[in-house]
């Protein structure tokens, strides 16, 4: 209820006070009150209305002509009532703030109300200190807008960060506790609540701060992160620098980078393969100027000594022969591998027989220059059926195997036996052969890298790193498989899956040698080098083969023309037109001769000389020759020209 005096009093003491003052109250105060921007009321220990002004008149426009001096509290509220300025609920609100006053119970808090015009405004009462109260209206109408604005661009904030796919991570710089985390930081980094356990190591945590304190700002700096189960990936962290609530806080985004990384890395591989072919182009053409000089002299070597040994019955002499014609053939042999190697020409697939081609090699080893410090012990599995391959890669690769484990061996100084076995797999029509070592072995951390090309762990200058690599794409190009087993216990061992011949294959190539076919024709050679051409016409004519020699492409063709030869063997990288432009002429004025061109050539390297010898599909032979190479290149063409006229 209400403080007021003896009700029989009209008027309060203060009533009348200002009353009798009327206008002599002072100015000033007047201008003070009016000048408020709120509304103000002033009400006596009686509840009734001393003074107001004029905003408190705007405010309430309903009921402005009842604002006069001496009119009840109680009186405004029923008439606000009436006149529909404010509702029931307000009234109830408006009269319990005034009874509290009244009781003493303390300053209630201020009313925001909302008038039926959509304005809202706040009410708010004061005691005075002679037992009355002022009640003060100002309208809040652009202050609710203003909050209700902030909130709604709270709610949408909070709606954006939740939705976001960035993570978005607050925390404190002292302590690292987690203020706020988006649900997309939830997922990447789980619900700890320091930002400590984001970082693999304390370290990393450590630079992240030592960087963003002195700008305040850090970006994209690369650490280490740690997610839920504990497994570390890396990712790239930016950072601002608040203040919130008067404390110094980190406003994060990391961002995982594993996909990046990962990119780089295969990048990087893909740099590392196109730079590894194009030292793999540079070695073919530094190999095919070596071999085009080396070619020549070697057929000269090879061909004179085997030539020579088929002649002379001295044994000694045939000692020395063997040592020489077996030395020349290997490097002959070795030249083609690593041609073949730099070419990645396909492997010219026939029946052969391994046992005889791991005879070969062991041999060819152990009568080398440097021998063979290890052992060899060889269990090859008895009437092993033929397989389908290339003799002289298969021999390479024979040879390369057993070379990188005597190496091993010596260089390490453990080990001293190489075991070479073989298992025929009849369900499955492969076989299986293991070159075992009893060495230091191939360390862990290379054995995924030891077939890639050029990557070798020998001292530089003692390996080329071509050799494993040369294995590996001649067994692939036999439909076979070569594979290192896993380390179980001391050495290396290297097993080969090589298909066998089928059975008429094998029938058909032991025919040719049964068979004791008469020479016919005579022959044409056409090569610039006199003792290479020296050493095709002795060794045809051996073999009862008339030959003519010419030393230009020009000259062959003057003899062409007046000739008619059963076979022409010719060099293809010659002056003037050399063999191409030979046999395009050939091919132009005597179709039915040149059909009987066949190219003995140590350029195969080149583009355009492989061009040529596709498009042409003319029979060749690489340099260096042996003698029953060039022997059994001038049977098939000569058999296949006797075919081909007998269908006429």
């Amino acid at each position: 209820m209400s403080l007021r005096r003896d009700p029989s009093t009209n008027r309060s003491a203060e009533a009348q006070s200002l009353s009798r003052q009327g206008d002599n109250s002072p100015d000033m105060l007047r201008e003070v009150i009016e000048a408020m921007s709120e509304g103000l009321a002033l009400f006596d220990e009686d509840a009734r209305l001393v003074r107001c002004n004029t905003g408190y008149r705007d405010l309430n426009p309903l009921i402005a002509d009842l604002l006069e001096p001496g009119i009840e509290w109680e009186i405004i509220l029923r008439e606000s009532g009436l006149r529909n300025a404010i509702d029931t609920e307000t009234l109830d609100r408006l009269r319990w703030m005034e009874n509290r006053l009244a009781t003493g119970a303390g300053t209630p808090a201020p009313l925001e109300i909302e008038l039926p015009n959509g304005a809202v405004h706040e009410i708010a009462m004061r005691q005075t200190p002679v037992g009355g109260f002022v009640v003060t209206q100002s309208d809040a109408t652009g202050k609710r807008r203003y909050e209700e604005h902030e909130r709604q661009a709270d709610i949408l904030l909070r709606k954006v960060l939740e939705a976001c796919p960035a993570n978005v991570i607050m925390s404190r710089i002292g302590d690292g506790q987690i203020i706020y985390r988006s649900p997309a930081a939830t997922e990447l980094l789980g619900t700890s609540l320091n930002s400590q356990d984001h970082f693999a190591s304390r370290e990393d945590r450590a630079d992240f701060v030592t960087a963003l304190l002195p700008d305040g700002r850090v970006d994209d700096m690369l650490v280490t992160g740690l997610r839920p189960g504990g497994a570390t990936f890396p990712c790239a962290v930016s950072a601002r620098v608040i203040n919130y609530r008067g404390e110094e806080v980190a406003v994060s985004s990391i961002v995982d980078i594993s996909r990046e990384v990962e990119m780089q890395q295969k990048l990087a591989r893909q740099r590392e393969q196109i730079f590894q072919a194009e030292k793999m182009s540079a070695l073919g053409e530094l190999l095919a100027g070596v071999a085009h000089e080396l070619n020549n002299p070697l057929s000269v070597v090879v061909g004179h000594a085997l030539m020579m040994r088929e002649e002379t019955t001295d044994p000694e002499v045939l000692r020395r022969l063997e040592k020489i014609s077996g030395a020349a053939e290997r490097c002959a042999r070795i030249v083609k591998s690593f041609l073949a190697m730099a070419r990645q020409q396909p492997a010219r697939l026939a029946p052969m027989d391994l046992a005889e081609a791991v005879e070969t090699a062991v041999e060819a080893l152990r009568n080398g220059a440097s021998g063979l410090k290890a052992s060899v012990e060889i269990d090859l599995a008895p009437d092993m059926p033929w397989i389908q391959g290339d003799s002289d890669q298969l021999v390479q690769v024979i040879i390369n195997l057993l070379t990188n484990a005597d190496q091993a061996i010596s260089a390490s100084g453990t080990g001293d036996r190489i075991d070479v076995s073989s298992t025929f797999h009849k369900k499955a029509g492969m076989i299986e052969l293991r070159v075992s070592d009893n060495g230091p072995g191939v360390p862990r951390p290379i054995r995924s890298r030891i077939f890639d090309p050029l990557f070798t762990t020998k001292d530089v200058g003692k390996g080329t790193g071509i050799g494993l690599a040369f294995c590996h794409r001649v067994i692939t190009s036999h439909n076979g498989e070569i594979r290192l087993e896993p380390d179980a216990g001391k050495g290396a061992t290297f097993v080969l899956r090589l298909p066998v011949s089928p059975r008429q294959a094998v029938a058909d190539a032991a025919s040719p040698a049964e068979t004791n076919a008469v020479p016919a024709g005579r022959i044409l050679v056409v090569d610039d080098e006199a003792d290479v051409a020296e050493l095709i016409r002795e060794i045809l004519q051996r073999d009862g083969y008339g030959v003519d020699h010419a030393d230009s492409a020009e000259t062959a063709l003057t003899l062409a023309r007046s000739h008619a030869y059963a076979l022409i063997l010719s060099d293809l990288n010659m002056p003037g037109i050399g063999g191409r432009g030979f046999y395009e002429i050939m091919a132009r004025e005597l179709p039915a001769m040149a059909d009987r061109i066949g190219f003995v050539t140590g350029d195969t390297m080149s583009p355009s000389a492989r061009g040529f010898l596709d498009s042409a599909n003319r029979p060749y032979l690489e340099k260096p020759i042996a003698p029953s190479e060039l022997r059994a290149l001038a049977q098939r063409m000569l058999d296949r020209a006797i075919a081909s006229e007998v269908r006429k």
